[in-house]
């Protein structure tokens, strides 16, 4: 049964507070919601129907997973037949509200939304670490640009999810072609200007961009620039943007609010937690003014953590989102029984890239996009090849930006973000062997050669080491196969304990060669056939041993962008023979 507070709707002015956005998703928005100074139990019972019955709004706020309340209402809503005339949305809402004017049914949004694995893309700080690195990690990394190198701090695997937004509002994009008007349902999704700190309403363009950017909480994710301008999470300035959706004719408003009671946790001393506890002042804002016939649901979302995308955590909150929307029942003045539209996606009849793009991209997007043309559109196909973009190294974020062609086409005025070409590495390694050793190294990009520099080099007190590589970087346009010269040495400082007793430390030093190819799986396996010469000095035995001979080397990582989980070697020469595995725990 439910508790009366929800069978009640508040109508008129209340205030409350908004919380901190902390991560993507889907890149999902990143804000929660404070508790409201008037509370849902406090709203007097609805009264008949005086209000205006034209216009029809839905704004949704963002809440990050708190945000997935809003599927419960949502899903109150078309058991009702209550479509609304216009969706409007910030961050977390206009992830969740995009998807809905797009003409997907809630359990379609549910299902996709938990099919992405937000919880491997959000989460603790990890250095991104180049795949040429080997098994090295990186604990720190700064990237190069234009104002120098800036280190890097996301909690959030960008490519990965830019890639994974672009194909989950692929539906939605090429219904709307650049104009959300053509949406099923017209669609808003509100950023922040960061030059200006005002509130930017995105209604053209890239309809994944426009969700990414109204989600983009600065620190956590990176802004987005669109345009002549920088947009970050729309939660800074309007989380509830009641405003917005009046200002474009809504006459009668739903918000489908978040409430969360829970205090300020002071024990709490996790980084993360503590950072989006203290950001939920930040974040506070007046609540708009709501209109008599105006409807405001109350979610209760207290103690949800920002950042728990899990699969128990999502049903949750969506379960809240549908107890918070039993006010729909007894609500005067919606009109019920209506049929949502979905909305058809357009053949793919032909599709054009803009003049003038980048020459990599355009080979890219035809290479990944061109043989779906001429039929009608393959959407599961479309998506799928993507995500596959996520596993492209030179582009940190690519948007088509669809838009109407001759006829019944599509033509795509695509733009794309560039990664940086540059970088520095830190890290610090200990065991019982060779004692502390720190290192630093420096990967080059050289997108003109498509190749990748690096060089690392480590010191201890018992180890030195200096290396050089050169590999080809990563892009679906080329061979899977790739050419791979490395070179270096190694200098050791051994400890000789005999029958109880220690030696002079013995000090090797060894040098080595090797060139070969390797075949890479995407960014998270691959497999390296290479030949090399070896050359090592050691005072034990007289002269310089030298060795050829040949490594095949498997290595696998759980995702792209960090050093490798397991790595398999076997190696042999005309002196030795040899086969190692390195596995590394995850934490």
């Amino acid at each position: 049964m439910l508790d009366p507070q929800w069978m009640r709707a508040e109508v008129g002015t209340m205030g409350r507070r908004i919380g901190f956005p902390l991560a993507a998703a889907v890149g999902l928005a990143l804000h929660g919601a404070l508790p409201r100074v008037a509370l849902a139990q406090d709203a007097p019972r609805p009264a008949a129907c005086t209000a205006d019955t034209g216009k029809l709004a839905l704004v949704l706020p963002g809440g990050g997973a708190k945000g997935f309340a809003h599927l419960g209402v949502l899903r109150m809503l078309d058991s009702l037949g209550v479509v609304p005339d216009l969706i409007v949305g910030t961050s977390a809402g206009a992830i969740m509200g995009a998807l809905y004017a797009s003409g997907l049914d809630v359990a379609e949004i549910e299902r996709d939304v938990k099919a992405l694995g937000l919880d491997t893309l959000v989460g603790r700080y990890r250095a991104p670490t180049p795949p040429s690195l080997g098994t090295r990690r990186a604990i720190l990394v700064w990237e190069g640009g234009s104002q120098g190198f800036i280190l890097r701090t996301s909690v959030v695997r960008e490519t990965a999810l830019n890639a994974l937004v672009s194909a989950l509002y692929a539906r939605g994009n090429l219904i709307a072609r650049g104009d959300f008007d053509r949406l099923p349902i017209p669609f808003r999704a509100v950023a922040a200007d960061l030059s200006t700190r005002e509130p930017v309403v995105l209604g053209t363009g890239d309809l994944a961009q426009a969700v990414r950017a109204s989600g983009s909480i600065p620190i956590v994710l990176r802004s987005v620039p669109i345009g002549d301008r920088v947009l970050a999470d729309g939660g800074i300035v309007d989380n509830i943007p009641i405003g917005t959706a009046r200002a474009l004719g809504a006459s009668r408003i739903i918000v489908s609010g978040l409430r969360d009671t829970s205090r300020f946790d002071v024990t709490d001393d996790d980084p993360l937690s503590v950072a989006g506890q203290l950001l939920n002042f930040v974040f506070n804002q007046p609540v708009p003014t709501l209109m008599p016939g105006d409807l405001w649901l109350s979610s209760d979302v207290s103690g949800v953590n920002q950042l728990d995308f899990s699969i128990a955590n999502i049903d949750r909150v969506i379960a809240a989102g549908e107890r918070g929307a039993a006010a729909l029942r007894v609500a005067p003045c919606l009109p019920r029984g209506r049929v949502r539209p979905r909305g058809t996606v357009p053949p793919l009849a032909s599709f054009f890239l803009r003049e003038g793009i980048d020459p990599d991209l355009d080979r890219l997007l035809w290479l990944t996009l061109s043989d779906l043309s001429g039929r009608a559109m393959d959407l599961p196909r479309f998506q799928e090849r993507l995500r596959s973009l996520a596993r492209v190294d030179r582009f940190r974020a690519i948007w088509l930006y669809p838009q109407r062609g001759p006829g019944d086409s599509v033509m795509f005025a695509a733009q794309a973000r560039s990664a940086s070409n540059e970088q520095l590495l830190a890290g610090a390694a200990f065991d019982r062997e060779l004692g502390p050793r720190i290192g630093v190294g420096r990967v080059a990009r050289l997108p003109r050669r498509n190749a990748e520099v690096t060089g690392v080099v480590a010191l201890g007190q018992l180890q030195q080491e200096f290396s050089l590589s050169m590999r080809r970087s990563y892009d679906l346009t080329q061979s899977p196969w790739s050419p791979l010269v490395s070179g270096g040495f190694t200098r050791t400082q051994v400890r000789d304990i005999r029958d109880g007793r220690e030696f002079p430390v013995i000090q090797t030093v060894d040098w080595l060669a090797e060139a070969g190819i390797e075949r890479r799986f995407g960014q998270r396996t691959s497999i390296a056939l290479t030949a090399f010469a070896r050359q090592w000095d050691e005072p034990v035995f007289p002269g310089t041993p030298t060795a050829l001979g040949a490594r095949l080397r498997l290595q696998s990582s759980r995702t792209s962008d960090e050093a490798p989980r397991g790595v398999v070697t076997f190696e042999g020469t005309m002196r030795y023979w040899r086969a190692s595995a390195e596995l590394r725990r995850r934490r």
